[in-house]
């Protein structure tokens, strides 16, 4: 199921940018990446799946070197555009992320709001090798998803939400034998369906991500349950995990 070819198109833009462009939700996230990586000036930095480029766009503006890579032409055209308006020289790349084209050239790399697990097992145990590769001796890694506890202690099989003008219906399937949450969105727009869509993310635990880290020359340091670097836990809605390359 290949569902993200095509999955990171307008209707993804419009759904998701009122809520991931407030200045204050911004500010947030940027500042926790800036402290869990310990960010330095002089370093070069990889947001891996950049979208739009609302996290690198913002670590362009403090003074970062950064390089955005997602495999969503039309998110990195916007993604563009946007840097361009502020004169920010960011190098924004389209690619497969099991296939990226680094050999120990970034001293961090993240990859943020749950963009990671796309794909199997083995495919996603390749993304990591491939971040491994591509980090430099020390440099560090964070992973930002969701909690796989939270979401079974509050799984919601259907919600429907309001987004300007588009009234969107989510369904949600939970396969406890994968760890693998599938979710369909139904989108209407003035009383009509105008688009239909899903998707399908595998979670992991913190131990099996630990494990697969692990695997890839990749030792877990932190692990965050939000982004006011509050400890993981349980009833923590995100699993944030902050690894460095041995």
């Amino acid at each position: 199921m290949n569902w993200w070819k095509n999955y990171f198109d307008e209707i993804y833009y419009k759904i998701y940018s009122p809520f991931d462009t407030k200045p204050e939700r911004l500010k947030k996230e940027v500042l926790f990446i800036e402290k869990a990586l310990e960010l330095k000036k002089d370093m070069k930095i990889l947001d891996l799946a950049c979208g739009y480029g609302r996290h690198a766009i913002e670590l362009a503006k403090r003074g970062y070197n950064i390089t955005g890579f997602d495999y969503s032409e039309y998110l990195l055209k916007i993604a563009r555009k946007k840097a361009e308006k502020e004169n920010l020289k960011i190098n924004f790349l389209k690619g497969d992320m099991r296939e990226l084209p680094f050999n120990e050239e970034f001293d961090a790399i993240y990859n943020f709001f749950t963009s990671f697990g796309y794909f199997s097992d083995e495919e996603n145990f390749n993304v990591l090798k491939g971040v491994s590769k591509a980090l430099k001796k020390g440099g560090k890694f964070l992973i930002d998803t969701m909690n796989i506890f939270w979401i079974l202690n509050n799984f919601q099989y259907q919600m429907w939400d309001l987004i300007e003008d588009l009234l969107v219906l989510e369904e949600n399937e939970f396969n406890l034998l994968t760890g693998q949450v599938k979710t369909k969105r139904i989108i209407f727009k003035k009383g009509k369906e105008i688009d239909r869509r899903e998707h399908e993310v595998r979670l992991y635990t913190p131990s099996e991500l630990s494990y697969l880290l692990s695997l890839n020359s990749l030792k877990v340091e932190k692990f965050y349950g939000d982004y006011d670097m509050n400890e993981y836990g349980v009833d923590k809605r995100r699993l944030i995990v902050v690894a460095r390359k041995i």
